[in-house]
Order: structure tokens, then C-alpha cells, then sequence
């Protein structure tokens, strides 16, 4: 039976990879638009040393468009779940042996494939391509934020599933969907350098600044101060004045909650 149920979500999750890389949108979304910054923004912020450090602008700035890629997770997730409503594939599945709990876990685990195989392009080109510098080239560090961006990902993902709990059809959920990922990212901070208190709100925000402290920068996860973007607006606020370690454990938690509230959602309205 568990082996069954194992080949039916293999099954699910290798033609939603399948039905992905048939689409035109796939290679827009999820990697045009982040290889179009990087490759456009790479010669922009300079390729000369910032004097007195190891490292150029782009080094850190590169954290932004592993933010950047990792945000169409939302687009990703939520246009896949509101293919399988408009197909009415939930509904059928509801009266076969196989069930909505597996393609859901399907589709979940396509997604997470797929995030991964998004990461590993945009960390081949920064560092085998473009040779960009991170602390002491140690690959522990860049393993940490490889991770780091897959937790954010999923994240996002889960943002997808809300997203197609509500969403009528397909090219409602890519319209929702863009309009939250673009001012998103933008006002976090990690396309381009803001000191409006509003990138503290921004999810992005954590992440990227996170993989600059500990990846590019190789301050100490543990004692280190966050330092939410380098600038002193709340510094004298206890709240704010977190380990890094705490800003990786509250990006963690929105990325459990997300996932959580997403499946709720989406089980509750589909069901309706």
C-alpha cells in the first residue's frame, strides 16, 4: 500500500516537471527574469574590488537575485494548484483510489524539485561563471545559503498555495501573484539599497540580509547582531537588535506558518 502510495506521488510530481518545462511561462518567470538582473546588474555595480575589503558590490548584491528567483516559487506554486482546479482534477480525484492528498503532495514535492534545480542554476553561474567571492571560499558557508534560499523558497510556495486557495483561474493567480512578488522583493531591498523601515516588514528582506552577513561577510551566526540592512534607523530598539541566529529562526517560522495556513486554505475552499 505505502508502495503504492509512494509511485502514484512520484508519478503526480514527475509530469508536473514534465508540464513545466512545456510551458513558456517556466523560463520567463522562473529563469529569465533572474538571469536577465544578474547578468545586466553584474557589470552595472562594477567589477573592481571595494577598497580595503575582498569583495566587490555584486557579491553582496548577488543575495538579491537568489531572493529574486527564489520569489517566483509564488508564481510557480499557484498557477500549478489553479491548473489542477481548472482542469477539475481535484474533483475527480476524489473519487478514485489515488485521492487529492497525493497530487497535492505531488505537486508540493515538484515544486521543491524544481525550486532547487532554479537555485543550483543561479549558484553555478554566480560562482562557477562569474566567480563572484564569499568568506574564505568555505562550501559549508555557501551549503548554509544554498539552504537558506530553499527555506525561503518553500516559503514562497506556501505563499503560492494561499494564492490558489482564492484565485478563480490560472491568469488570475499569475495577475495576484507578480503583484505581490515585484513590490516584494523591490521594497525588501534586495534589488537595490532602501533605508525605509518598510523592507523590516518585507519577507525577503531576512534572507537576503542573512546570506550578506554570514555567507559574503562570515560574521558569527551565533553572536552576531543582525544587522537589518546595515543602517541605524532601530538600532536603539530591543526588538530589532536580534542574533542572526533569531532572524533565521523567524524565517523558518513564517515559512512553517505559510505552508501550514496554505494547506488549510486550499483544502477548505476546494472542498467547499
Amino acid at each position: 500500500m505505502i508502495k503504492n502510495d509512494i509511485s502514484n506521488i512520484v508519478a503526480i510530481t514527475v509530469k508536473n516537471m514534465k508540464v513545466k518545462f512545456r510551458n513558456w511561462q517556466t523560463y520567463l518567470f522562473a529563469f529569465g527574469f533572474p538571469l536577465f538582473f544578474t547578468f545586466i546588474f553584474f557589470p552595472i555595480f562594477g567589477l573592481d574590488p571595494i577598497p580595503g575589503t575582498d569583495y566587490r558590490i555584486f557579491d553582496l548584491a548577488i543575495a538579491g537575485m537568489f531572493v529574486y528567483a527564489a520569489s517566483f516559487g509564488i508564481t510557480n506554486a499557484s498557477t500549478a494548484l489553479c491548473g489542477e482546479k481548472d482542469k477539475g482534477m481535484l474533483v475527480r480525484l476524489d473519487t478514485t483510489p489515488i485521492g487529492r492528498r497525493k497530487i497535492f503532495i505531488g505537486t508540493l514535492l515538484s515544486e521543491l524539485v524544481f525550486l532547487t534545480l532554479q537555485l543550483l542554476m543561479m549558484f553555478i553561474i554566480a560562482y562557477a561563471i562569474l566567480q563572484l567571492y564569499w568568506y574564505n571560499y568555505d562550501p559549508f558557508l555557501l551549503i548554509f545559503g544554498f539552504g537558506l534560499m530553499l527555506i525561503f523558497g518553500f516559503a514562497c510556495v506556501g505563499i503560492g498555495i494561499v494564492i490558489s486557495s482564492y484565485a478563480k483561474s490560472t491568469d488570475v493567480a499569475v495577475g495576484i501573484s507578480l503583484m505581490i512578488v515585484m513590490p516584494m522583493v523591490f521594497m525588501s531591498g534586495a534589488l537595490m539599497p532602501l533605508d525605509w523601515p518598510i523592507i523590516y516588514f518585507m519577507l525577503p528582506f531576512y534572507p537576503f540580509q542573512i546570506y550578506r552577513q554570514v555567507v559574503v561577510l562570515g560574521e558569527n551566526f551565533w553572536f552576531d547582531c543582525f544587522k537589518l540592512g546595515g543602517i541605524d534607523v532601530f538600532n536603539a530598539q530591543p526588538f530589532f537588535n536580534i542574533p542572526i541566529w533569531g532572524a533565521f529562526l523567524f524565517t523558518i517560522g513564517y515559512t512553517i506558518l505559510f505552508i501550514l495556513v496554505g494547506i488549510y486554505l486550499f483544502q477548505k475552499k476546494t472542498l467547499s
